[in-house]
């Protein structure tokens, strides 16, 4: 519910998601659909499709998939011996049902697909050949969702997922350090389920937690309907950096878990080495656990992740949703390492249920009903969600890459059109609407400047609960606000830059 006040909500007090719901239906309503233009909403799947090649090849395997499995056959009875039979049926099935030129690209791709897989295989210390990709695709028709699928994974799927990992984090990804999750924001409450009341009990009300501000409203939210004792630690919203006495303002606290959002939302910034490093050595301190949410961690390749610097306290969260413009798959997990696994279970032994690590605590927990996995055989990501997901990774770089290019340039023209310094952030961009108001405007209540730019069809979500108590009122945040900038093409980004400068400056 929102508040009725004049304005129909009340920026110190309603959630954020809730009034940007408004907000759109009032654009909608002022200037028709096809004319709004919302920046208000993180999903790029508004803007942008996912990969095309992948999801060709994707329609390829489920067709594949028939030839394979019926009521005559069932790949899971053949064996390693029918590996060139196989590979025949496959070519005889892509050249009797595709044209010609369309038939020789899939099965490159497939023959690209079952290379890669190959390798990350043996990178994980598998002795794969063509076969066993195959029999992990086709049996029991994995990959179009035919059985109950590993709850914590299909080992093809980890396999990939890892190795992926371990190129891109600089750190050493195991298969069996993942558990899968149906998105971020499932691996997110099951953390809190777990570990709340209902769970470990580790976090009961007034039980501190520690978070970074600014920040992601929803886990602002969960930890205040939980009761917790919220502890920020402040950031600078323009570079999204700790200040070197950041921590030393917060020395007296006691956290039982530090969250750490990296690359950030709502601000699009990365921390840096010194910034991660700051916080890693405040954990190391205070001997908490840190739990990091790093979904848009792709989006920045060569990016150093907390794993680097305190890798055997931190639960890992990503997801494959962003980078993929595949928010629909809900494809995520939860990267455990050894050492975290061995410390932090060894660390909660008394939360714990005996003998039980804390990863498979995360992996039973996930499953509907309680923590003690009550449903564990049929929480999983669905079969279809990952053997998807693995295509977009194994082939959409090109897709990727050109997907960035354009962000980037959204980004550029975004801050240009708005008059303001590009701070090279990504994806996001957190704005104080009074740094281009003019002094007029300024003293427009903020809550008007969100209708009257709703009204000229331009939406964006109000930001001032993504800060901590301290930091509002330290400084009035009323006036910030989020755009995410993958929603709109170019041209579009250039005209809600120029209609919000435009009103904001008469």
């Amino acid at each position: 519910m929102l508040t009725q006040n004049e304005f129909g909500f009340d920026l110190a007090v309603d959630n954020p998601f809730v009034i940007f719901r408004l907000l759109a239906k009032i654009a909608k309503d002022a200037v028709g659909i096809d004319k709004v233009l919302d920046l208000s909403r993180g999903d790029p799947g508004y803007g942008f499709a996912p990969n095309v090649r992948s999801r060709r090849f994707y329609a390829f395997l489920v067709a594949l998939d028939t030839v394979l499995n019926n009521f005559e056959t069932h790949f899971k009875d053949r064996t390693k011996n029918s590996e060139a039979e196989i590979l025949g049926e496959i070519e005889k099935f892509a050249k009797e049902n595709y044209a010609a030129k369309v038939a020789a690209e899939l099965l490159a791709d497939l023959d690209e697909f079952l290379a890669k897989i190959i390798e990350a295989a043996k990178n994980q210390g598998l002795n794969w050949g063509k076969f066993e990709v195959l029999f992990e695709l086709f049996k029991y028709s994995t990959v179009s969702g035919g059985c109950y699928h590993d709850p914590y994974g299909e080992l093809l799927t980890r396999v990939v997922i890892a190795d992926f990992h371990s190129h891109n984090l600089g750190v050493e990804v195991k298969y069996s350090d993942l558990v899968f999750t149906n998105g971020a924001s499932h691996a997110i409450g099951t953390f809190f389920k777990a570990f709340g009341v209902e769970g470990a009990g580790l976090l009961k009300p007034g039980d501190e937690v520690m978070i970074t501000s600014p920040v992601y409203f929803p886990y602002m939210g969960i930890m205040q309907a939980r009761g917790l004792k919220i502890t920020c630690v402040s950031a600078d919203p323009a570079t999204g950096q700790f200040a070197p006495d950041a921590f030393a303002k917060v020395a007296e606290s006691n956290p039982k878990v530090i969250v750490l959002v990296d690359p950030d939302n709502p601000t699009g910034l990365n921390k840096n080495e010194a910034s991660l490093k700051m916080l890693a050595d405040f954990a190391e301190q205070k001997n908490t656990i840190i739990l990091s949410d790093e979904v848009y961690s792709a989006f920045h390749p060569g990016k150093k992740s907390i794993l680097k610097f305190a890798p055997k306290r931190t639960i890992r969260i990503d997801a494959r949703s962003k980078i993929e413009r595949a928010t629909g798959c809900r494809f995520g997990e939860y990267i455990v390492l050894d050492e975290a696994n061995k410390f932090i279970t060894e660390k909660l032994a008394e939360y714990l249920p005996k003998g039980m690590d804390v990863k498979t605590y995360l992996h039973d927990a996930k499953a509907p009903g309680g923590v003690l996995g009550e449903f564990r055989h049929t929480t999983f990501v669905p079969g279809p969600s990952q053997i998807l997901g693995i295509c977009h990774v194994l082939l959409g770089a090109p897709e990727r890459a050109r997907y960035t290019e354009i962000v980037k340039e959204n980004m550029q023209v975004w801050y240009d059109g708005l008059g303001l310094p590009y701070p090279h952030n990504f994806y996001y961009s957190l704005i104080d609407l009074n740094s281009i108001a003019s002094a007029a405007k300024k003293a427009v209540p903020a809550e008007q400047k969100f209708l009257d730019l709703a009204k000229l069809g331009v939406v964006l979500i109000p930001s001032n609960l993504f800060f901590s108590q301290e930091d509002r009122a330290a400084e009035d945040r009323k006036n910030f606000a989020r755009a995410s900038l993958p929603n709109l093409t170019t041209e579009q980004v250039s005209a809600a830059a120029s209609k919000i400068k435009e009103y904001l400056a008469n």
